[in-house]
Formats: structure tokens, C-alpha cells, sequence
């Protein structure tokens, strides 16, 4: 619609995830330089990955191979973040001196340099590349 030359007209769309207890806000602002109408840009909410499912432990010594099920988000795309400790920490928050291993572009890794006889605990979460937003953590 037409505006004054020099009027800033600002486009706010807000979401909000319950199941992931997070909001995101898309806010476009434009001050047109002459009185012609103002073409405000639809800028994408990026929903966050949802939660990894399928994860299995296999190994035995000092390395664990951990794989799971691919997340997908239309347009995006997934990098896997691997958390692990021998802190339980709980089942989609890793302990605070888990060890991280992120930028992972498959559905499997390997942890090595364990140490043997000792139990671990593993996380994984998808997160989208270059968007800085992360799905819940699974166990």
C-alpha cells in the first residue's frame, strides 16, 4: 500500500513451538525513499529439525559406532551433532562435560579413544546447516 516518503512500515509474524519450548520471530522493516508502494520480502520461519530417532551403539573395546535414522527438512540441509559423556546427564539434555562432536553430514559416526570397561552415554541432535537452529537431543 501506498506510504509517506520517509514512514518505516514493519511486517511481524511470530511462532511458537510447544514441542520445542522455543519462538521464533520473522521481522521485515522498509522506509520507502518516495511515496510509491512498499513491497515488503517474505522472509521463511525455519521450523527446527525434529528429534533424532533410531539411535544404536555398536563397538566394543576402545570405539563406539553410532548411527541413526536421517531427519529430514524440506529445502535444508541436516548436520548431525553427537554428544557423549559418562555422565547420564538426562535422556534429551546431555551432561555439561559431554564431549561434542558436531558437523556431521552422515548418519553414523565413530567415537574413538574411549575407555574400555566403561559405560557412555551418547546424544544426538540434527541441526540445520547455516540456520544456527538445532532439534531436541535424543539418547
Amino acid at each position: 500500500r501506498a506510504t509517506t516518503a520517509g514512514t518505516t512500515r514493519t511486517l511481524s509474524i511470530s511462532s511458537y513451538s510447544t514441542s520445542h519450548a522455543k519462538g521464533y520471530t520473522c521481522t521485515v522493516s522498509a522506509t520507502p525513499l518516495s511515496t510509491y508502494p512498499v513491497i515488503l520480502a517474505t522472509v521463511p520461519v525455519i521450523p527446527p529439525p525434529s528429534q533424532v530417532e533410531g539411535v544404536v551403539l555398536s563397538g566394543s573395546g576402545t570405539s563406539l559406532t553410532v548411527s541413526w535414522n536421517a531427519v529430514i527438512v524440506p529445502m535444508y540441509m541436516i548436520l548431525y551433532i553427537v554428544r557423549y559423556s559418562t555422565d547420564r546427564g538426562t535422556e534429551t539434555d546431555p551432561s555439561s562435560d559431554a564431549m561434542k562432536r558436531s558437523g556431521i553430514d552422515d548418519t553414523s559416526t565413530t567415537l574413538t579413544g574411549l575407555q574400555s570397561g566403561t559405560t557412555y552415554y551418547v546424544w544426538v541432535a540434527a541441526e540445520i546447516l547455516g540456520a544456527g537452529i538445532q532439534g531436541p537431543y535424543s539418547m
